[in-house]
């Protein structure tokens, strides 16, 4: 497994992190494909012209996908301590803290979604722009824009995962100058500035 030391190779660029909320069901993908982009677990399956790098920290989610993602042409990317044992050649790996964000390791935070944020820290991202961080279930008790193969709608798992980000939060100081926005309409995700979906792409729009 390619061990990775972290390199600002996104440095000042934006960057923009693939969730995993039922939000995103209708979300038209095809505006992420000349962007930088870094997505959690399932967004590979979007192909790699839209999710650059996939990033998982969940073993028992790498040992559902190993054999679709043999065929993702993106990075495939992890700090999962089980994983890296493996030792398994077309997977990335860096060192894994448990909380806090780090300049030479991922913070978990308890999500995947938060880890993915200190990864683009550690890859110079300015701006890390949120996408599908709903933190709660859909009116219809989804909790994915995409089948979930792994685990059954929890909606106590979000208050962990908020717990999480309250973490990315107090560590925002060791990244001077870097911003997070979060563009997911009715997130309950409420650390970070806000801005509506359609009024996003609208503003980039001109």
């Amino acid at each position: 497994m390619p061990k990775w030391k972290p390199e600002k190779i996104w440095d000042g660029e934006e960057t923009f992190i693939i969730g995993g909320g039922d939000s995103l069901k209708n979300f038209n993908w095809n505006l992420l494909k000349p962007l930088l982009t870094i997505g959690c677990n399932d967004a590979y399956k979007l192909g790699s012209d839209i999710c650059k790098i996939c990033f998982f920290g969940d073993s028992n989610w790498f040992e559902k996908h190993e054999q679709r993602l043999k065929a993702y042409n993106g990075v495939v990317f992890t700090n999962s301590g089980k994983i890296m044992k493996q030792n398994i050649p077309w997977v990335w790996s860096t060192m894994r803290k448990g909380i806090g964000l780090h300049q030479n390791a991922v913070g978990w935070n308890k999500n995947t979604g938060a880890a993915a944020v200190n990864l683009a820290m550690l890859l110079g991202a300015k701006t890390i722009f949120l996408l599908g961080f709903d933190m709660q279930l859909s009116k219809d008790g989804k909790s994915n824009w995409h089948e979930n193969e792994v685990s059954k709608p929890n909606p106590k798992i979000y208050d962990k995962f908020i717990t999480g980000f309250d973490h990315v939060n107090n560590g925002l100081s060791k990244f001077p100058g870097v911003e997070v926005v979060n563009i997911t309409d009715n997130s309950r995700l409420e650390f970070f500035p806000k801005i509506g979906v359609n009024e996003f792409w609208s503003r980039r729009a001109g």
